[in-house]
């Protein structure tokens, strides 16, 4: 696995070590559970997948000119990894019900595919190829899809934490 990756999946590992089932269930008034939290970044690294998958089968990069402000914006949170808080997710993003027991296994499972499927667009389309448009940040290359998910992946671990803990 990519090492941005794979300490993506460390942080997940260690945000959820020793986590019962209970804890990682449990939801302050209008936030998500942890259970949750991990579903959204399986459903975000899910979705990267499908779309480098999707270049592969095609033969294609799919990414389209992104603008100055995505530029300036996917800067900020690749370059400097700071992902601000208070965005609402994308609506394919949202947790949907999966089962605690299973949120942590499946999270990591989507991680390792949507690795495989960046190594592949590497292999395939250069390492500078702009594959995927991230819908807020723009074009992204695989470098950067790995890179965003690292801080995205960091930045929901701390909410894990807290939620493990019985805090907000």
């Amino acid at each position: 696995m990519h090492h941005d990756l794979a300490r993506a999946a460390d942080a997940i590992r260690t945000a959820t070590a020793g986590l019962t089932a209970a804890q990682l269930a449990w939801q302050p008034p209008g936030k998500w559970s942890a259970a949750e939290i991990l579903e959204h970044l399986g459903k975000t690294y899910s979705a990267t997948a499908y779309i480098l998958r999707r270049c592969l089968d095609d033969g294609a990069p799919k990414a389209k000119p992104d603008t100055l402000s995505q530029r300036l914006f996917a800067r900020v949170v690749v370059q400097f990894g700071y992902l601000p808080s208070g965005r609402r997710a994308p609506e394919f993003t949202m947790p949907t019900g999966l089962a605690p027991g299973e949120a942590v296994s499946a999270t990591l499972a989507h991680l390792e595919a949507m690795d495989a499927a960046a190594a592949a667009c590497e292999i395939r389309f250069g390492a500078r190829a702009r594959l995927a448009n991230h819908p807020i940040l723009g074009a992204f290359d695989a470098r950067r899809w790995r890179r965003f998910h690292l801080v995205h992946t960091r930045h929901h671990a701390k909410q894990i934490v807290r939620r493990g803990q019985g805090r907000t």
